[in-house]
């Protein structure tokens, strides 16, 4: 039935092929906007889910406290011999800060002159220092924000030359200044990673496709398909915050995903025409045949990405937007488009006629037509070579280890970054990663209560005493300046001046920060759990007081708890969905038994490469990365190649037992005897395999290149998924597909059709 449908579906839009056209190519100016614009929108930070301890305390700070705005930027000074104490550093400072309070981006501005807490605002060499912006941008204005940072810089570069020293260093930092940079960095790894790809891909594809005309429609289809996706990524993002990896994912599935499709779909028109069908009865074989192969593909990999959902996590979520976006938008392009560009193109379709270019097609040819031979005499001799390389391989899966990105995957040439690290000469690492804690008076008081303050500051106290904690930075910051006589507090007191931006508008909530004495993740995660622990148990002795424990760090430990605990549904959900849709679509049991399997092999096997690469350090330079290894892998890679080579690999065996299998039904297979059904089984496998095993291995030539362009960029995240992606899809096509595959079909034998209820020949 669905044959039918897309048979007589593509008849119809060759029919009415100028109105198709027009379809794709009229919202084409809107397309190019919205991909454009969409980096601009995306962040390096999501929050976790709504109920998380780390959105509450991120709600809660933007909408309650008008002078801890979520808004912050951070300005450095910095002077390779000249300290905050000199002159000309004095005067530089006060005249850059003097421009920046007058900024209508400026709500307010705190420095060291109106706040002389010396280790809050300057390094111990006096060489660095820093004020504090507090943004007038209202709360979820990213755009705003971004764009007050960009004002900045402008206004910075500017004053620099006319400063009693101009060659102070002066750098704008910040979560809003990280957001500006890293939408530069990925939009411009993209797009290098996407020319890279289209100028190889169409070299490539003039061979694989064996026409020069042909080869250009993949990559048409292709940038309609990624173009729309971010399209629509770029509108959801003015409404929720999604990540920056959606892009990236969205740009290397829809090229690596809308080329394989290409190459199956024209492949097999060339065949028919081959044959001596004529070109338009050719292109609907295609789309019924080929078509009916790609939708089933584009169906598994969307069920890949919509395991993605199942944890509750704004980082999960936004990947299985992107996700579902691209696969639907590709088959779109592939069965919609793709067949009436190649109704245009199709007198060009031979060209060209070259004796070398059909001598080596004819070549490669002959070799599948011999492996497929080989792998029918010998099945276990593939299944020998592959068996070691994944028992080497394979077993270093348990020693995975994660991490969350943190400012170091930004270049150290950036600004941002380069900020970063002056905050970090002043206050030390854990001033950037600190732990952000509200307490939240319910009972009808305020914080105005000199009883409810003593008792906070008694947690303060306790806090301050724990071994992992550097600083605690409260509403009594300035309480050490400050002297009791006879009872009354003389200076400052509890949440005056600068401190007072810890005490919300209604007095009824307290934010304090929890700056840690080490930030790497394990620190931090230890730190997050000790402080609910601690802090829970410590507030309770005042029922009328609720906390809450958030902040960068919290977010981390939240994300990798509930990814950790959605495994043993996610996982599940994705095998059996698949097996389920597999097992209808090839009428068979022991295919989908047999791929749920292999997939787990094969992701094996590559997370043991990724263990020895990133976490151990081998080869690692060879991709661009300088200094010694992490010991650990970016969060997003191993959840993104699960989900994503899941649906993908299911691309190969969808493409080589959908061939299998019309052949041996054209023969008549399920009605045959048994002895003469293990006859067409093995025959079906030989033509399946010489047939498809050149579209196979040239597919993921493509999605390889595709995919392994993403690994010139400088984001160590985007270096690891394009590395694991590649290397999972070099694995999948050439170990799994073309080895393990046909010799598994050939042990098993004609019961790899078994299917409950099917009539059996006797």
């Amino acid at each position: 039935m669905i044959e039918r449908f897309l048979g007589r579906m593509t008849a119809w839009l060759i029919r009415h092929r100028l109105l198709v056209v027009l379809f794709w190519l009229l919202p084409a100016p809107l397309l190019v906007m919205g991909y454009l614009g969409v980096n601009g929108r995306l962040k390096s930070t999501v929050d976790t889910h709504a109920g998380a301890h780390s959105t509450i305390v991120a709600k809660k700070r933007a909408q309650g406290f008008s002078r801890q705005t979520e808004f912050i930027a951070t300005i450095t000074y910095h002077d390779n011999k000249l300290t905050a104490d000199d002159t000309p550093i004095f005067k530089s400072v006060a005249q850059v800060n003097a421009a920046l309070i007058k900024h209508p981006c400026t709500a307010r501005l705190t420095s060291y002159a109106e706040l002389p807490i010396r280790n809050f605002f300057v390094s111990q060499n006096g060489l660095t220092q820093a004020s504090i912006i507090e943004m007038k941008v209202h709360r979820g204005d990213y755009s705003k924000a971004e764009a007050c940072v960009v004002k900045y810089r402008k206004l910075i570069a500017k004053l620099r030359p006319k400063l009693p020293l101009p060659r102070l260093e002066v750098l704008v930092t910040g979560i809003s200044a990280f957001e500006v940079d890293m939408g530069v960095i990925v939009q411009r790894d993209s797009a290098r990673a996407e020319l890279v790809v289209f100028a190889i891909s169409l070299i490539l594809l003039v061979w694989m496709f064996r026409s020069a005309a042909a080869s250009v429609l993949p990559l048409i289809t292709s940038a309609f398909a990624v173009t729309c996706c971010l399209s629509i990524i770029y509108i959801a993002a003015a409404y929720m915050k999604l990540s920056f990896f959606v892009s990236t994912v969205a740009s290397m599935s829809g090229l690596a995903l809308g080329l394989d499709y290409a190459l199956l779909y024209v492949n097999r028109v060339k065949e028919e025409m081959a044959k001596g069908a004529q070109p338009t009865d050719a292109i609907v074989t295609a789309g019924r045949t080929a078509g009916k192969a790609i939708l089933g593909s584009g169906t598994l990999v969307t069920l890949g990405f919509l395991g993605l959902f199942i944890p509750q996590l704004g980082l999960a979520q936004s990947l299985a937007i992107g996700g579902v976006l691209i696969v639907f938008f590709t088959l779109c392009t592939t069965l919609t488009l793709l067949p009436v560009l190649l109704s245009f193109f199709q007198p060009a379709m031979d060209w060209p006629r070259w004796n070398w270019f059909t001598a080596s097609h004819a070549a490669v040819d002959r070799f599948w037509d011999r492996w497929a031979t080989f792998v029918i005499k010998h099945p276990w001799l593939p299944l020998l070579g592959a068996a070691i390389i994944v028992g080497f391989f394979a077993p270093r899966v348990f020693d995975i280890q994660v991490m969350n990105p943190r400012h170091e995957i930004i270049p150290a040439e950036v600004e941002a970054r380069r900020g970063v690290e002056r905050v970090i000469e002043i206050a030390g690492e854990g001033q950037i990663y600190p732990v952000t804690c509200i307490a939240e008076i319910t009972d009808g008081g305020t914080w105005d209560n000199p009883k409810r303050q003593r008792f906070l500051i008694k947690r303060f106290e306790e806090v301050r005493a724990m071994k992992s904690v550097a600083v605690v930075r409260g509403p009594d910051l300035l309480m050490a300046m400050s002297v009791n006589l006879l009872g009354v507090r003389l200076g400052a007191g509890f949440g005056d001046g600068f401190a007072g931006r810890y005490i919300s508008d209604n007095r009824r909530m307290v934010s304090f920060d929890v700056h840690a004495r080490t930030v790497n993740d394990k620190s931090l995660d230890d730190l997050v759990k000790a402080l609910r622990k601690n802090l829970t148990r410590g507030f309770a002795a005042d029922k009328g007081i609720k906390l809450w424990v958030g902040g960068q760090p919290a977010t981390t430990w939240e994300t990798k708890k509930t990814l950790v605990g959605s495994l043993p549904t996610m996982v599940p959900f994705v095998i059996i969905a698949a097996f389920l849709m597999m097992a209808l679509f090839f009428r068979s049991l022991v295919i989908p038994l047999k791929a749920v399997i292999l997939n787990v092999i094969s992701l094996s096997t590559t997370y043991g490469i990724l263990v020895l690469v990133f976490q151990q350090g081998y080869g690692l330079s060879l991709l661009g990365v300088d200094g010694a290894p992490q010991g650990a892998m970016s969060l997003v890679t191993p959840v993104v190649l699960f989900c994503v080579l899941f649906g993908v690999s299911m691309d190969y065996e969808v493409f080589l037992i959908s061939r299998i299998k019309e052949s041996y039904t054209k023969e008549g297979g399920f009605d045959a005897s048994p002895e003469r059904q293990e006859q067409l089984h093995r025959e079906a496998i030989h033509l399946g395999l010489s047939r498809t095993g050149g579209i196979i291995t040239n597919a993921a030539l493509i999605m390889v290149i595709t995919f392994g362009a993403f690994v010139s960029g400088v984001l160590l995240p985007m270096k690891e998924m394009g590395f694991a992606l590649a290397l999972a899809v070099a694995l999948d096509a050439s170990l799994v597909r073309m080895m393990i595959v046909p010799a598994i079909l050939r042990i098993v034998g004609r019961h790899t059709w078994w299917f409950p209820g099917r009539r059996k020949k006797t």
